[in-house]
């Protein structure tokens, strides 16, 4: 169970202190969809999920160099909850390319690049309790009908670096070169950052 994982996870997946994420609100003629940037911090889903659980939201555009693993995870378990179309507009790394993953639909920009690698301890190396960890979110990923390629690119590589996927493995997960929110309307509605919102105590 996704879970029980995290529950026991006080990992990182980036070595490099990062923001947490800016969101925002952004009427589109396919629904309204959240505008996702920066790296995943402690609380993120939280905040994320409280959005998605009281408003109507069709997808996600996100650009991300990775972040928090525990609250990645959450994510993306709520993303494929809701069926969520997800977008990556420039760059998705490390735990921002799970919550890709989890997407009812992927789609990237032209220049867009997908980097993954193993999980890292507090210290940004690989143990052998990480190592165990990267096993299960294989596990995970599976289940989200990720190719065994992309599963096996993303245990050999060591947690300092990052693998790009390749064309043909873009493809084996149906990713499309495409942004399907492209006819967003003039004006950005409802376009508040999270800091505005008040979620539940």
């Amino acid at each position: 169970m996704v879970a029980n994982l995290v529950a026991f996870l006080v990992l990182v997946v980036l070595i490099e202190p990062a923001r947490a994420f800016d969101i925002k609100h952004l009427r589109t003629d396919f629904g309204t969809v959240l505008r996702l940037r920066g790296n995943v911090r402690a609380g993120d889903y939280g905040r994320l999920n409280w959005i998605l659980q009281n408003e109507v939201i069709v997808g996600l555009e996100i650009k991300s160099g990775g972040g928090s693993l525990e609250d990645g995870v959450e994510i993306a378990r709520v993303v494929r909850d809701k069926g969520l179309v997800v977008y990556v507009s420039r760059k998705c790394d490390s735990v921002c390319a799970f919550i890709f993953f989890a997407a009812k639909e992927r789609y990237i920009g032209r220049r867009c690049k997908i980097g993954v690698h193993s999980v890292s301890n507090q210290r940004g190396k690989e143990d052998a309790e990480t190592a165990r960890s990267t096993v299960k979110m294989s596990r995970l990923l599976t289940g989200f009908g990720v190719p065994h390629s992309v599963i096996g690119k993303i245990v050999a590589t060591p947690p300092a670096n990052i693998t790009f996927l390749n064309n043909h493995e873009l493809a084996g997960l149906n990713v499309r070169r495409s942004n399907p929110f492209r006819n967003q309307s003039a004006g950005l509605a409802r376009q508040e950052t999270t800091s505005a919102l008040q979620s539940p105590r």
